[in-house]
């Protein structure tokens, strides 16, 4: 028989690879093992790690979160002070009307929001829109106002529906005063039976820049959102003490244009004091 001799050297280009053709050594050695692989200790120090960074930066993240809602919100107040300034420009300095569900619908109330479209002529349609084109009802709405579940929850025992929008208008009407719009608003109230006008003129406002002209209300009855046990209901904000509180949801604060057309936020002690209410005080 032919013993058959096998050369490896023409198939081997080094001494660290496995020749072709030729198989590792059974069992292999130490070296043999694969480098790079994370061993059950390693992934769970890596993991560990993970954790931490996300449990510190996740309120960080949160509060970004907010920031950005609150500069949306602040932005969205700022278009329509401008759209209520150009409405009161275009009306020889008349306010629109106070969008109120006590006061019923009114064509000149400043926001057309009732939902019910089969009797009440819908947003697109409203006096701020006009002033303002392409005003939509996002605007009208703070972006960390999400939640519709209270005010669909609630029965208004009328055709009107919720209002699903966050901002209001100044609106005392006549209840300081009976036969006197206090303002900011203009309204048509019943004497006798009969509608009565009464119109607003923006030069009884004492102060524009000290005065609150449109209001940023809670839209749910929690207490962190601000509420008293009510909520935004209507166009109108009354800030009769003990009406309509202000919301708490930007930090303890709710945004507030003032009559000037600026913006900030305020606690809702502010917007319980007359002097920053009330026009002609």
């Amino acid at each position: 028989m032919k013993t058959q001799v096998l050369n490896y050297s023409s198939d081997c280009s080094d001494s660290t690879r496995t020749c072709r053709g030729t198989e590792p050594p059974k069992g292999g050695t130490p070296n043999s093992l694969p480098t790079g692989a994370f061993t059950l200790i390693e992934l769970l120090v890596v993991i560990a790690i993970i954790a931490i960074l996300a449990a510190v930066l996740m309120p960080v993240l949160s509060a970004a979160q907010k920031r950005g809602a609150q500069a949306a919100c602040i932005n969205n107040q700022k278009q329509l002070g401008l759209g209520m300034q150009i409405y009161v420009n275009d009306n020889t300095g008349i306010f629109p009307g106070i969008a109120s569900r006590i006061y019923g619908f009114q064509p000149m109330d400043w926001i057309y929001w009732r939902t019910n479209s089969a009797l009440y002529p819908t947003f697109d349609k409203s006096p701020i829109v006009i002033a303002v084109p392409g005003l939509k009802p996002a605007t009208v709405r703070c972006p960390l106002d999400n939640n519709d579940a209270d005010r669909l929850s609630v029965n208004y025992g009328d055709s009107y529906g919720p209002y699903l929008y966050s901002y209001s208008l100044t609106g005392f009407g006549t209840d300081l005063d009976p036969g006197v719009d206090v303002g900011l608003s203009s309204l048509v109230a019943s004497s006798g039976g009969n509608p009565v006008a009464y119109t607003f003129n923006e030069t009884s406002v004492r102060n524009p820049a000290g005065k609150i002209m449109m209001a940023e209300e809670p839209g749910t009855l929690s207490a962190s959102d601000g509420s008293w046990g009510s909520l935004i209901n209507d166009g109108r904000w009354d800030p009769t003490p003990g009406a309509d509180p202000l919301t708490t949801r930007h930090g303890g604060k709710a945004d507030i244009t003032f009559v000037d057309g600026h913006v900030e936020p305020e606690n809702q002690a502010f917007g319980q004091n007359p002097n920053n209410s009330v026009p002609g005080i």
